[in-house]
């Protein structure tokens, strides 16, 4: 049963905030902004609590998740000023498939001008398909329109003529379980759901520009206990993947390696690991703390690194893998895109640009223009601000729905209008 909340005195309307809640296998983050106008953001708050009851993105304790979340989220409501009434929540896991699949419909309109309507039911034949029994459509992504044949359309045919409109869509599935117990955790938190995104897909709004995803990108997304891998090409999403592999194994590894605790193996790894032993400039000695109040262990930044380099390789080789699998890893003229807390490890960069071998540079969340920017202008919160911003997009993009349907109506009566002109004609001779 959900708990009770305690309401704050907001000078904010709740239509103009928007909240991003990012679920990890580690941390909780809860990114609360406000709109300003359909471009604009200003970044309001933040809220972190350690995130229990999950493993590799997936929910194994209800109860631990909705506390984490809880915890969370009252952090973000204190720090803003701000109720949070509803979210926009971040899913991600191995479990993610990506399927390539096409539809077609035929235009019945009087005037055959194609309407969001069409679109709306050419994506929802698209979902018609086979699958098993505990799998479910999260979304479904147009890669290219052709109509009556005419292909190589990428941009939202909505007014175009045409009598036949097909689609190539990517349909992304995911376990119908494991959406529907993190859907419970939130809502168990008194909070409404406002849409399930893809978290890579998330991650591209605050990390990737139109033009990197037009001409070619990977995004690899390394968080705590999943490596979310997203290839886009002429601007949009062409193949995702997750690895199981990510930073809390890279923890885990030095725990076992070294013999200490989880929290003296994420700070050593935090401010001396490198994921590159060859990046080491000054092989210093590390003083580590042992396990209840033991003598201290000392070890050097080289070990640390090869622990560190031998799991950071295994999710580059793995996400070489994955790109290959898009079918498209020589067409990425951007090169990747690394971000999420697991990319912060100093060498990171250059052991993927070596195992990939393509450029690589590293995503912090850009274009926001008002509040606590600074703040969030880390690779730890690109998920959270990229499910605030696809929120923006989604909302811009029902309000322009709407000024369509009042165009595509006004036009509508036009061509009838015409219509009964020339029929006028014919009757007068």
């Amino acid at each position: 049963m959900a708990k009770k909340k305690k309401k704050i005195n907001s000078e904010f309307n709740d239509d103009e905030i928007i909240v991003g809640l990012d679920v990890g296998t580690t941390k909780i983050c809860v990114i609360v902004a406000r709109m300003k106008d359909e471009n604009n953001i200003d970044i309001l708050g933040i809220g972190k609590a350690p995130s229990f009851g999950l493993h590799r993105g997936i929910v194994v304790n209800p109860n631990k998740t909705s506390d984490s979340i809880r915890l969370a989220i009252e952090e973000a409501e204190l720090n803003s000023g701000v109720n949070i009434n509803s979210v926009s929540v971040g899913i991600a896991g191995h479990y993610i498939r990506c399927i390539q699949s096409s539809s077609i419909i035929g235009i019945n309109n009087s005037d055959r001008i194609i309407q969001e309507d069409d679109i709306i039911r050419l994506i929802e034949q698209a979902k018609i398909m086979k699958m098993p029994s505990d799998t479910t459509i999260i979304d479904v992504i147009p890669q290219e329109y052709i109509i009556d044949g005419k292909d190589g359309i990428f941009d939202n045919p909505v007014g175009m003529f045409g009598i036949k409109l097909e689609a190539k869509v990517n349909i992304i599935t995911g376990l119908v379980s494991s959406i529907d117990d993190l859907s419970k955790c939130v809502t168990s938190c008194g909070i409404d759901i406002d849409d399930i995104v893809l978290e890579p897909i998330a991650s591209s709004y605050s990390v990737l520009d139109e033009t990197e995803k037009k001409v070619g990108v990977a995004m690899i997304d390394i968080g705590g206990g999943t490596s979310d891998i997203a290839v886009f090409k002429k601007g949009v999403l062409k193949y995702t993947a997750g690895i199981g592999i990510a930073g809390n194994l890279v923890t885990n590894d030095i725990i076992e390696a070294l013999g200490i605790s989880e929290n003296e193996a994420e700070r050593i790894k935090r401010e001396y690991g490198y994921a590159m032993v060859s990046e080491i400039l000054n092989d210093d000695e590390i003083i580590v703390e042992s396990i209840k109040g033991k003598v201290p262990k000392r070890t050097s930044k080289s070990i640390l690194a090869r622990i560190i380099q031998a799991r950071m390789q295994d999710i580059f080789e793995l996400s070489a893998i994955e790109i290959q699998n898009s079918q498209i890893s020589k067409e990425l003229h951007a090169g990747v895109i690394i971000t999420g807390g697991g990319s912060l490890i100093k060498g990171t960069k250059e052991l993927a640009e070596d195992i990939l071998g393509m450029e690589v540079n590293l995503g912090i969340p850009t274009g926001l223009k008002g509040g606590l920017i600074k703040e969030v202008e880390s690779p730890i919160f690109a998920t959270g601000v990229g499910l605030v911003l696809h929120r923006l997009k989604s909302m811009n993009d029902i309000s322009k729905l709407s000024e369509i349907k009042k165009i595509n109506k006004r036009k509508s009566l036009t061509v009838t209008g015409i219509f009964k002109k020339i029929q006028q004609w014919f009757d007068e001779l």
